[in-house]
């Protein structure tokens, strides 16, 4: 397949298609514990961060080891319920991140992928989260194109 090719089919397909639907998201009064158990449990590298399904901010799995090593490393703090009682995750997380519209295509998102520093985008439908992008999502997208199977939806 061309790369003129994908980039026109790139076009034709919006995010919801290919986005991760099946995410957690946190809440901004979830405690630092419960977050950390999150990413633990889910082996993941994002959390957008709502209130009533809307998005208010996101944390990655760096904010969280970068935090970490803040309290164990240099305060010397590795007790759990002091974390949660000093940490709040209004405080770690990317405020107000930038997001997508599902029916964005797929071509517009991967151009900011390619143009911007972060590698989640949430994915909103009238005003509320429905999933997120990564690049991982391309790859994905190139394996349904290669056996040949149709595309999601939501």
């Amino acid at each position: 397949m061309s790369e003129l090719n994908i980039d026109d089919e790139f076009k034709k397909v919006n995010v919801h298609k290919v986005m991760t639907k099946d995410i957690i998201a946190a809440s901004p009064n979830n405690k630092f514990s419960q977050v950390f158990q999150f990413f633990s449990e889910r082996n993941i590298n994002h959390i957008p961060v709502c209130e009533d399904g809307v998005i208010k901010g996101i944390i990655s799995n760096k904010d969280m080891m970068r935090i970490l090593y803040k309290y164990i490393v240099y305060g010397k703090n590795s007790d759990i319920a002091a974390l949660d009682e000093q940490i709040k995750i209004t405080d770690i997380m990317s405020k107000n991140p930038m997001t997508i519209d599902a029916n964005t295509n797929l071509a517009e998102v991967r151009e900011l992928f390619y143009k911007l520093p972060f590698s989640c985008l949430p994915i909103t439908y009238e005003g509320k989260l429905v999933g997120v992008m990564t690049p991982k999502d391309f790859v994905k997208l190139k394996i349904i194109q290669i056996d040949g199977s149709e595309y999601g939806g939501y």
